[in-house]
């Protein structure tokens, strides 16, 4: 997994060689630039301020005996498909100078920012709502209440245009709010629906009754909240599609505070720790994070030592961390944030060369020949803007990523290796191998070179 995304193929072709004089010669074709890119969009090129995916609620409807109770289920592919709305996928709400807009992951506008953020007390910019059809049936749409407050909008399944609606036939929803709805929880030990209790006024009193759940509604498996005596969360816990509580190994690590279901994988938080669970086989994979996302495209975010990766699905991850936020994956691409801007990495196409986006692969500055490739060993590895442990760490790599070597330097014990212009790794001897000679641009990992011991 060596760092060059750039490389130059020359494709040359033979200059004509018949016995005929007046035949004219062949024109070399000129030379070609493969570029392998890693960024569709580098940071500063897109003038937004934030960026989140098409997933505005935290739980959604479920039928339940003429009423629909508050639940968690799974959730399967994009956001945008995880209440059947039947929007683009291929889409993100961006923030810019106040207002909300609709992106594609090219970095393409489907709808130019203008919805403002703030323009009425119930505006929430550009979400998800409840809108009456004309069957009189509530369906789920992407919109956004207009100025007046009487009327609402929402948007075509492609982002492009808007339709006026009705305010009285526009909900902001699934509603969260469980002091007026009734939803499942899990109480002394049984899985069941807490309904709270309130006045002729509709408005809670604080008191709840509880039932065991007896219907047949869960078409997923679920995460639940664990409520006590006064219907407050303590933790949570899984609850499978059949109504039992499991998988057991969840018992191994605990209560969590959060939690959530998304294609196949439980993410769930303990602590200052969240750790993803494998839901058909029960296991974690990855490592315990400082923080994370949902998985979507194939990809999760994941956050350790206040910087940012993508993991793919065997728990690996395909860059390293240096991001400061990520958000979602879509067909390869991510939008990320380095510093205050945003920009879209394109982290299948380093994929499918055999290798992962290393800090040299997205920010490498350096044009000299390097001296030879590091490879690193073990995780969670510093870089540092110095060679020495005094130095501030500018993110972190991740196993088996290759850099080129400019320099090398011994301080604190360790042999430091220049990958960058102001960017150095450390090894005691083992925590990298260095090689000596560079990688060539169409060479992946395992690649057999010439090397010396590592130093």
């Amino acid at each position: 997994m060596k760092k060059w995304m750039i490389a130059a193929l020359s494709l040359c072709m033979l200059a004509g060689c018949g016995q005929k004089a007046e035949e004219p010669e062949e024109t070399p074709e000129p030379e070609q630039e493969v570029t392998y890119g890693a960024w569709v969009k580098e940071p500063g090129e897109l003038d937004i301020e934030s960026v989140k995916m098409m997933d505005a609620f935290e739980q959604i409807e479920i039928p339940y005996e003429g009423t629909t109770v508050l639940g968690d289920e799974e959730r399967k592919g994009q956001p945008a498909e995880w209440y059947e709305t039947g929007y683009e996928t291929n889409a993100v709400v961006v923030e810019s100078n106040g207002k909300h807009g609709v992106y594609d992951f090219e970095g393409n506008e489907l709808f130019a920012p203008s919805v403002n953020v703030h323009s009425t007390p119930f505006a929430k910019g550009i979400t998800m709502a409840k809108v009456k059809n004309a069957e009189g049936n509530w369906v789920y749409a992407y919109g956004y209440c207009n100025s007046t407050i009487s009327s609402a909008v929402v948007f075509t399944p492609d982002f492009t245009a808007v339709e006026d609606v009705d305010f009285a036939n526009y909900q902001f929803a699934p509603y969260s709010d469980t002091t007026t709805m009734p939803f499942f929880a899990v109480s002394g030990g049984v899985f069941g629906v807490a309904t709270p209790v309130t006045d002729e006024a509709g408005k809670a009193t604080g008191k709840f009754t509880f039932e065991a759940y007896s219907g047949t509604g869960l078409t997923r498996n679920m995460v639940v909240p664990v409520v006590d005596e006064m219907y407050k969360t303590v933790s949570r816990v899984i609850v499978m599609q059949n109504g039992s509580i499991g998988p057991e190994v969840l018992e191994d690590f605990g209560n969590y505070q959060t939690a959530s279901y998304a294609n196949g994988y439980y993410r769930l938080r303990y602590s200052d720790s969240t750790i993803f669970i494998h839901a058909e086989s029960a296991t974690q994979i990855g490592w315990a994070y400082h923080d994370a996302k949902n998985f979507s495209g194939g990809y999760a975010p994941v956050k350790r030592y206040g910087f940012w990766a993508l993991m793919n699905e065997q728990g690996e991850e395909v860059t390293d961390y240096v991001f400061n936020d990520i958000v979602g994956a879509y067909d390869g691409k991510a939008y990320v944030r380095v510093g205050k801007q945003w920009g879209i990495i394109d982290f299948a196409q380093a994929l499918e060369r055999g290798r992962n986006l290393t800090w040299t692969a997205l920010f490498g500055t350096e044009t000299a020949e390097p001296l030879g490739t590091l490879t690193v060993n073990v995780t969670d590895l510093n870089f540092r803007t110095g060679p020495d442990t005094v130095y501030d760490a500018c993110g972190n790599s991740v196993p088996n990523s290759a850099y080129p070597v400019y320099e090398t330097k011994e301080a604190s014990g360790y042999t430091w290796y220049r990958i960058d212009e102001n960017v150095w790794l450390p090894s005691e001897g083992t925590w990298c191998t260095y090689e000596k000679g560079a990688l060539n641009a169409d060479e992946g990992p395992g690649i057999t070179r010439e090397s010396s011991a590592a130093e």
